[in-house]
């Protein structure tokens, strides 16, 4: 277990963990601005959410699917605990850090976290975990240049990430999001397992 963690970079998580929670301490996480005129307004939060889920896939990557496959121990559904544990304690952690009066966009980081866990979930049985760590940004980016909805207050449907974090139809979206990664990384067989290993 402890190689599985050397190997998975569990100091690099928690350190991204920390950062995170360090970032969304500071004021400066609950600014929000509009990158494009097509755009929707992001908090900085959505962007300091990426550095756990991304650490974790970065992690998960480095393992050997050959090697991997063969093995005694479950390591894929470890991965999966992996994400959900390192992800879910900094989600909550924000969350919590919101309503003690410590980070003014908690839920949003928090919310994010999920999202973009769900969607790294859902791209790995496609792409492997090399690109699966990727997707996420990709989302990002395209709710900063696209995701404009009505206005500038209102994102499109797609880009919920960037409403506020009290939105209760962005949390429901976010946690169908989740367990539809979750159920297609356990379902769905990856068609990277025949690849070398991502160093």
């Amino acid at each position: 277990m402890s190689l599985w963690l050397r190997i998975r970079g569990a100091r690099t998580i928690l350190a991204a963990i920390v950062l995170t929670l360090i970032g969304l301490a500071l004021p400066g996480s609950a600014v929000a601005a509009t990158a494009s005129p097509a755009g929707a307004t992001l908090a900085a939060a959505c962007f300091l959410a990426l550095a756990v889920p991304v650490a974790v896939g970065w992690g998960c990557a480095r393992g050997d699917p050959q090697l991997e496959s063969v093995s005694v121990r479950p390591v894929h559904a470890f991965d999966l605990l992996l994400g959900m544990l390192f992800v879910g304690i900094t989600s909550i952690a924000a969350l919590a850090m919101q309503r003690a009066g410590l980070a003014l966009a908690g839920s949003i980081a928090g919310r994010g976290e999920l999202v973009y866990l769900g969607i790294m979930l859902l791209a790995y049985p496609l792409a492997g975990w090399r690109v699966a760590t990727i997707v996420p940004a990709v989302y990002l980016l395209a709710v900063a240049v696209f995701g404009r909805g009505e206005d500038f207050s209102h994102p499109a449907w797609w880009a919920w990430i960037a409403t506020d974090g009290r939105d209760e139809s962005s949390w429901v979206a976010t946690l169908a999001l989740l367990g539809t990664g979750i159920g297609a990384y356990l379902t769905v067989r990856p068609r990277s397992s025949s690849l070398p290993a991502d160093d």
